[in-house]
């Protein structure tokens, strides 16, 4: 009698754990020691490494809906065009705001809840003036007419002019900062997007009363100051 030659250990299947499916040998991702698979992760959830990105590149620049809530109903129209060209890089570079430059030169930074730049411009006429022209005494615009005190009229409208470029050149640059300065508070915050777009709004938006006030107060100013 022949007897048949016995399978070599390569033809011989590996063994499988008690109670493990067909199709799912040792070893394989999907299967747990008891040899049932594994649930997958959801697949919407990012890692944490790509999480943290997400939020540096959200804090360098603030999205779409976030200029639209901190800007206002301007955004489209207006600021979209004159803020571009810092979206590409951050850094100072002169662009125009005719809004700034014509208006009381400090009025449209208040407006714009920029008060920083507002003291800045409200403070620095003055003290250039002064510094200019050696003189601390205030002029009425009579005073001023007078032949001996003409270079000091023509002073003050230099003053004046310089303060209105400076003004309209910076203005886009000073909007750009606090939005994305404010952006940043809100990302860290951690809020849901919909209290995040309020806090977005009632921290830009526009200050109308207080604009409103100072016009009114700059006016009488004017007004005494050329009645002497």
């Amino acid at each position: 009698m022949t007897i048949p030659p016995m399978p070599s250990g390569s033809d011989t299947p590996p063994e499988l754990p008690p109670g493990s499916p067909p199709g799912s040998p040792p070893g394989s991702p999907n299967a747990t020691p008891n040899g049932s698979p594994q649930s997958e992760s959801p697949k919407n959830e990012l890692p944490r490494w790509a999480q943290k990105q997400h939020q540096a590149r959200t804090l360098e620049q603030p999205s779409e809906a976030e200029m639209v809530a901190f800007i206002g109903p301007k955004w489209e129209k207006v600021y979209r065009r004159k803020l571009a060209p810092f979206f590409e890089d951050a850094s100072f570079v002169p662009t125009w705001n005719w809004s700034a430059a014509i208006a009381f030169p400090p009025a449209w930074f208040l407006y714009r809840k920029l008060y920083l730049p507002f003291a800045f411009f409200f403070l620095l006429p003055g003290i250039a003036f002064r510094l200019l022209t050696g003189t601390d005494k205030p002029l009425t615009m009579a005073a001023m007419q007078l032949p001996e005190n003409e270079w000091l009229l023509m002073m003050n409208v230099a003053v004046f002019v310089s303060t209105m470029l400076a003004s309209g050149g910076t203005a886009n640059w000073f909007l750009y900062r606090r939005a994305r300065a404010a952006n940043r508070l809100v990302v860290q915050q951690q809020l849901p997007a919909a209290e995040a777009q309020l806090l977005l709004r009632r921290v830009g938006g526009v200050n109308k009363l207080a604009t409103s006030l100072f016009v009114a107060l700059s006016m009488m100013l004017a007004i005494a100051t050329i009645g002497g």
